[in-house]
């Protein structure tokens, strides 16, 4: 599979735009909860905003697949 300059621009975009911007109802069901304190280590918040990028441009490049697929 071969990711043309366009692809790959999108899902950079995607990538930096969730490291800048968490939107609020991300940030306020998963980071104020209380789940984190249970974690037996410390959660820096920079990694919380990594995986958040992380999983959204994955959620985006399966957007893309199933739009070439089906369109």
């Amino acid at each position: 599979m071969r990711m043309n300059k366009v692809r790959i621009s999108i899902l950079a975009f995607t990538f930096l735009a969730g490291m800048v911007r968490v939107p609020d109802f991300v940030y306020n069901n998963f980071w104020n909860k209380s789940f984190w304190e249970t974690l037996p280590f410390t959660f820096n918040y920079g990694y919380f905003r990594f995986i958040y990028a992380v999983l959204l441009t994955i959620c985006v490049e399966l957007i893309i697949k199933f739009i070439k697929k089906y369109a």
